[in-house]
C-alpha cells in the first residue's frame, strides 16, 4: 500500500491501525496453533486483537445525539450485518439476550466475541464493507471501514478461521473495560517501517502519532526506551 501524505494525518492513523491488525491476527494465529488447544478469554494475544479491532471500528465513527447525550458506537453499525445477511441474526440475538450488558460497546464487544467463535468475523465484516452506502450513516468518509484498509483486514480475518475459542461471557464486564493497544505492537510497525526503507518523514509521522495518541501516551517512556536500544 503506497505511503499516505504527508499532510493526511487521518490516513497515517488508518495506516498505523491497519498494520496493528495485521501483526495482531498474524501474532494470534501463531500463537494459537503453536498453543495447540481452544482458547479462552483469558488468552493475552486473543484480548490484544479485540483491543485493536475494537480500535479499527471506532476509527471515525460519527457522532450520534440521544437523549442522554452524544454517543459514538460501533453496534450500530455491526447490526447492519443482520439485515444484510440473516445468518447473523443468530448473533445479534445472542447478544441482546446476555445478560448484564448494558452499553452499546458492551454489545458490540461480545458481537465480536461470538463472531469469532462461529468463525464467521471475516465474513461478516466483509458483508457490510461492501454496502458502504450504508454504513455512512456510521462513518466519515475518511474512516477506516470506508477506505481500502477496512477491505484489507476484512480479508485477513478469514486467517482466524483455523482458531477454535470457547469464550465465556457471563460474568465478564465489557461495557466499562478499557482496551489499550499493546505498545510491543505499535513498536514492530517502527521496525516494520525501517526495515522496508520508508521515508524518514513517514516514520516519523508515525513515531508521532503513536507516543500522541491517548492510547499509547502511558507508554511513553517505554517507547524512549526502546528507541534508545534499536538506534543505539
Amino acid at each position: 500500500m503506497a505511503t499516505p501524505p504527508a499532510a493526511d494525518p487521518i490516513a497515517i492513523e488508518r495506516l498505523n491501525l491497519m498494520n496493528m491488525a495485521k501483526l495482531s491476527i498474524k501474532g494470534l494465529i501463531e500463537s494459537a496453533l503453536n498453543l495447540g488447544r481452544t482458547l479462552d478469554s483469558d488468552y493475552a494475544p486473543l484480548q490484544q486483537f479485540f483491543v485493536v479491532m475494537e480500535h479499527c471500528l471506532k476509527h471515525g465513527l460519527k457522532t450520534k445525539k440521544t437523549f442522554l447525550g452524544q454517543n459514538k458506537s460501533f453496534w450500530g453499525a455491526l447490526e447492519l450485518v443482520e439485515k444484510l445477511n440473516p445468518e447473523a441474526g443468530e448473533i445479534t440475538a445472542s447478544v441482546k439476550d446476555l445478560p448484564g450488558l448494558k452499553t452499546p460497546l458492551g454489545r458490540g464487544r461480545a458481537w465480536l466475541r461470538l463472531a469469532l467463535m462461529q468463525k464467521k468475523l471475516s465474513d461478516y465484516m466483509k458483508t457490510i464493507i461492501n454496502r458502504k452506502d450504508l454504513l455512512s450513516e456510521f462513518y466519515e468518509p475518511n474512516a477506516l471501514m470506508m477506505e481500502e484498509e477496512g477491505a484489507v483486514i476484512a480479508g485477513l480475518l478469514v486467517g482466524l478461521n483455523v482458531i477454535d475459542a470457547n469464550l465465556c461471557m457471563k460474568g465478564e464486564d465489557l461495557d466499562s473495560q478499557v482496551g489499550v493497544i499493546d505498545f510491543s505492537i505499535a513498536f514492530l510497525i517502527i521496525l516494520w517501517l525501517v526495515k522496508n526503507q520508508f521515508a524518514f518523514s513517514h516514520i516519523y509521522q508515525n513515531l508521532f502519532y503513536l507516543v500522541c495518541h491517548p492510547t499509547c501516551f502511558h507508554s511513553l517512556l517505554l517507547f524512549l526506551f526502546f528507541l534508545f536500544l534499536f538506534f543505539y
